[in-house]
Order: C-alpha cells, then sequence, then structure tokens
C-alpha cells in the first residue's frame, strides 16, 4: 500500500485545533466571564452559546440530507439528543439522575457513533430502522430508571401487576447494571466500562481512518474524542457546550472537506483531479511549465497482472510524484497519464526535478504477487515465498513544455507537452523531452 503523508494526516489538523481551542476557551472560561460584566456584547454572545451545538447539529444533518449520506444525520440526532440529556441532568433536582444517566450515555454514545461510520448512503427503511434503535435505547433508559428510582409510579405498578416475574427478573439485572456503571474508573466521572468503550472505538476508528483514508472517517474519530472530553468533565458548563460545538464544527468542516474531495480529488491516488486541473489552467497567466506524465507498458502491465495491481502501480506512481520538492502541483490527468504544473519555470528549469522523480520511480523495487499465493496454504507460503513473487521496474515517459511564442494559453501548452510526451515514447520511453525552443 502507498499511502500520501500529507494526504493521510491533513484532514485531521482542523479538528485537533478545534479541540486544543475547545480546552483553551475552558480554561479562560472564568476570565471570560469577568470581562462579560463589561462587555455587553460578549454577555449577549454567553447567553446564547448553548443554543450553538444545536444550530450546528441541525446545519449538518441538512448536508447530510443534501449528500444522502443517512450516517451523519443519524449521528448529529444522536449528539442532539445526549447535548439535551446532559444538560437536562446537569440541572435536575434529583441527584441520582444527575449521576447515573451521564454514566450511560457515556457508553452508548461512542458505540452508536462507531455504527453510524457505516450506514451513509441507505434505503430510508434502513435509516427510519435506525432512528427506531435510537428511540428504543431512549425509552429504555428511561423506562429501567423509573424502575429503581420511581417504583411507586403508575407505568411501574401496572408493569409489576401483569408481568411481576419479568419485573423482578429486570429490577435484578437493572441494580447489577447500576453496580457497573457506578464503578468509577481512574476518571471520575467515567465508569470502567464507558473508558474500556471509548479507548476501543478510538483505536477502530483510527484503524479504519487509516484504511479508508476517507477525511469522513477523520471526522467521526474526532468527534468521538470531543464527546470524551465532553462527558469527562465534573463541570458542564462551559465543558458540554464548548466540546459538543467542537463536535458540530468538526462535522461541518469534514462534510464540507469530503464534498470538496469528491469533486476536486482522485479517489485512487489522492491527486487532484480533471475539475481541478481545469479550474489551476484557468488561473495561469505567464512563466509557467507543464509536465505530462505517462507510465510505460500500463496496458500490457494490466492485461498480465490484473487491474488491482495496476491500481497499485497508479498510487505509488502518484505518491511518488507529490514529493517532487519544487513548488510544482500535480494531477491526475486519466487512465495512466499524469500532468505536473510549475509555476514561474521554464521548462528547462522542470526538466531536472522531473528527472529526479524518473531516476526515483525507475530505482523503486514494485513487487508483483502471485494470484496462486492467495489459494496457497500458509504451509506452501513460506517454502514458495520467491516463487510467488516478482519485482518488476515501472517507468514513465514525460514531456515538458511552456509558456512562450505563440503558445500562451494553458490549453495549448498542455497540448504540447502532450506531442512531446509521445516523442519521448517513441525515442525509447523512460525519458524527458522538453519543447525546443523555435
Amino acid at each position: 500500500m502507498y499511502y500520501n503523508v500529507k494526504r493521510l494526516f491533513a484532514p485531521l489538523i482542523f479538528p485537533s485545533l478545534l479541540i486544543i481551542l475547545s480546552m483553551i476557551i475552558g480554561w479562560q472560561w472564568d476570565r471570560m466571564l469577568f470581562h462579560a460584566d463589561i462587555d455587553n456584547e460578549l454577555t449577549a454572545f454567553i447567553v446564547i452559546f448553548p443554543l450553538i451545538p444545536y444550530l450546528l447539529f441541525v446545519i449538518v444533518a441538512i448536508l447530510g440530507v443534501r449528500s444522502n449520506n443517512s450516517g451523519l444525520i443519524l449521528c448529529t440526532i444522536i449528539l442532539t439528543i445526549s447535548y439535551f440529556i446532559l444538560n437536562l441532568s446537569s440541572s435536575y433536582p434529583i441527584i441520582d439522575f444527575n449521576f447515573i444517566i451521564p454514566r450511560i450515555i457515556s457508553f452508548l454514545l461512542p458505540i452508536n457513533i462507531f455504527l453510524f461510520t457505516f450506514v451513509e448512503k441507505k434505503k430510508i427503511r434502513v435509516f427510519f430502522l435506525y432512528i427506531v434503535i435510537i428511540l428504543i435505547e431512549v425509552g429504555v433508559i428511561r423506562f429501567l430508571y423509573y424502575l429503581i428510582e420511581f417504583p411507586e409510579s403508575k407505568i411501574i405498578i401496572q408493569f409489576y401487576t401483569e408481568f411481576p416475574k419479568l419485573a423482578a427478573s429486570l429490577l435484578v439485572f437493572t441494580q447489577y447494571l447500576y453496580g457497573v456503571f457506578l464503578k468509577t474508573s481512574l476518571i471520575d466521572n467515567i465508569p470502567v466500562i464507558s473508558l474500556f468503550t471509548f479507548i476501543m472505538i478510538i483505536v477502530l476508528l483510527i484503524a479504519k481512518f487509516v484504511s479508508s483514508r476517507d477525511v469522513r472517517n477523520g471526522g467521526y474519530l474526532f468527534v468521538t474524542i470531543s464527546v470524551f472530553l465532553a462527558v469527562c468533565s465534573s463541570e458542564p458548563v462551559p465543558t458540554l457546550m464548548l466540546f459538543f460545538t467542537a463536535s458540530g464544527l468538526i462535522l461541518l468542516i469534514t462534510t464540507i472537506e469530503a464534498s470538496f474531495s469528491m469533486a476536486y480529488i482522485d479517489e485512487l491516488t489522492g491527486l487532484h483531479g480533471r475539475r481541478s486541473l481545469n479550474e489551476t489552467l484557468s488561473t495561469l497567466n505567464k512563466n509557467y511549465a507543464i509536465a505530462m506524465i505517462d507510465i510505460d507498458h500500463f496496458k500490457k502491465f494490466n492485461d498480465r497482472y490484473g487491474h488491482k495491481t495496476g491500481d497499485q502501480v497508479l498510487k505509488m506512481v502518484a505518491a511518488k510524484l507529490s514529493e517532487v520538492n519544487s513548488g510544482a502541483k500535480s494531477f491526475r490527468y486519466g487512465g495512466e497519464e499524469f500532468t505536473t504544473i510549475f509555476p514561474g519555470k521554464t521548462s528547462k528549469e522542470a526538466k531536472p526535478f522531473m528527472e529526479e522523480y524518473r531516476v526515483i520511480l525507475e530505482s523503486t523495487e514494485f513487487i508483483v504477487r502471485s494470484p496462486i499465493r492467495r489459494s496457497s496454504t500458509s504451509k506452501n507460503r513460506g517454502k514458495s515465498a520467491s516463487k510467488d513473487r516478482k519485482i518488476v521496474t515501472v517507468t514513465v515517459s514525460i514531456g515538458i513544455a511552456e509558456y512562450s511564442g505563440n503558445q500562451t494559453k494553458p490549453e495549448k501548452v498542455l497540448k504540447a507537452a502532450d506531442k512531446i510526451l509521445y516523442k519521448a515514447k517513441h525515442l525509447g520511453r523512460n525519458r524527458v523531452e522538453i519543447q525546443k525552443k523555435k
């Protein structure tokens, strides 16, 4: 697997900064309250601040509807319900309610967030099935709470009357659950079972993000971290508001970023795609060079080793191309062709960078594994390891043209670079050619 390190970690920057910013604001909250007595605008902001998470969750839900992302909508629903209940429990006069409900939520919330990462675009009946599951969770928690705390309530008395054995068994089970959630971990407000759940879910989301490199999974990861920090604090104000606001902002930013990626980023290679290339070309003025890159004998390679192996070659070529340290910007043009734009450089100035890239790619070993290896046993696999794989060399041909003469439009420079590329192929491939000045 070939990973673009920049692409892997870039989606994590904004969520990390939002969580750090939330911590700083929480640390300085008392000072802000002191200044609020003098500044009327700051006072107004602090008054409406508890409503901001609701507003953000509504906006994200609308974006989820617009993009047909059921998981995103469900995530905002469960976050809204949790934020509402946690706020309610922080001001509820009954001590037991204030104590136990946040602990139950701290267990269920990360599990629900993780499950919703698998939903994405599903049929409407599947979406409503998850809505029913959320409502059942809320109803069960409420009923079990009433079973212990309000045994004389009308609904509990009726339940005991109609189902005495079931009610007795359920009471014993609920008391056991109470004991589980009362067992506090190293963190005062987090029970052991919730701490274990959070750690497990965070590890699974990290693995899911690294595997998929999907910005949305990175968003869910940091939302889970943010709500964990929210339920950890013994001071619901301002901690709940800050970290649930951060969760809403993280979902909003990652949703917008995911939409941008779908439109402008090539999913396979991680490079900017054709649409992004066209927009970049429209912004070019003077003094630039464009390189067209094509993988040598790629069709034969695909036919011989299969499309999955061909995809790995494309990823490797793109990963090495994105490492060209020249201020250039690279794109996937289409198929096995790539484009690199060098702002402020001539063809001669761009050639050494492309030559260095060509040499690095040529010297990189690409291992092709035999299809037989997949079906062989582990015992035979060890004996025939050398036969199961083959080391091949991947090379590219490159043509470079620049803004000059009658090539005053980017489209003409791109076309000229494409002609030079085919000249490089006719001259023997695995070489860099530049346009000769007339």
